[in-house]
């Protein structure tokens, strides 16, 4: 049973709360998914990783946590508290309909995404080893996470730099290919969190639709 904090960790970072063609929308909770209590979580250790992830009040996040919000509320408030500098605490006071609160909050759709893909090379670079910076960049150049994690990872092993290493990848060339090339270990392609798991599946997902479309 996979535990919830890894569920909703890995939900925020591979963009369960994002906008999609409608506007602003969460993914729903899966059918038959154990009650809280169940699933044993650590209330204190969710609250500092949350906290630490949006730079929000651990002790607000643990209130919320222990008032058992709802976790897509509990996001979307840290998220929205990180774009306007509010504090958690106001921000998930003011819940009653989210796009209500965000335009309370003056919040943009460019101003939300801005944070949310900062937020996601923030991440991206503590995993990989890259500048933050050079992440946001190959973000908004539309590389996927999981393209830019293994480029990173086998970049530094083969002492080459992220781009050209991004280059080798074509549609004729997986990326255990490119690691030959390299002659550099194929293990680092491999997933090391229920993250990067996520990011092969949606990885794997959109090049079937790809496929599937021509």
């Amino acid at each position: 049973m996979k535990s919830l904090k890894k569920k909703v960790l890995t939900g925020l970072l591979s963009g369960v709360f994002v906008f999609g063609a409608a506007g602003l929308v969460a993914a729903a909770p899966s059918e038959g998914a154990p009650p809280v209590e169940e699933q044993q979580v650590d209330l204190n250790a969710l609250a500092k990783e949350i906290a630490g992830q949006y730079g929000v009040n651990q002790a607000e996040v643990r209130k919320a946590l222990g008032e058992e919000r709802a976790m897509d509320d509990i996001y979307y408030a840290a998220i929205l508290a990180k774009a306007c500098n509010r504090s958690f605490a106001e921000v998930i006071s003011m819940k009653a309909d989210w796009f209500e609160v965000m335009k309370k909050l003056g919040m943009t759709r460019e101003k939300y995404m801005k944070t949310v893909r900062g937020l996601e090379a923030q991440d991206i670079a503590s995993r990989v080893g890259i500048k933050e910076s050079e992440a946001l960049k190959l973000l908004e150049e539309h590389y996927h996470p999981r393209d830019i994690r293994i480029a990173g990872r086998l970049a530094q092993a083969a002492k080459k730099d992220i781009r050209s290493v991004l280059a080798m990848k074509t549609l004729n060339k997986r990326w255990i290919d490119v690691a030959e090339d390299l002659k550099v270990d194929r293990k680092l392609i491999m997933p090391r969190s229920p993250l990067e798991e996520q990011e092969d599946k949606d990885a794997n997902e959109a090049n079937d639709a790809n496929v599937g479309e021509k």
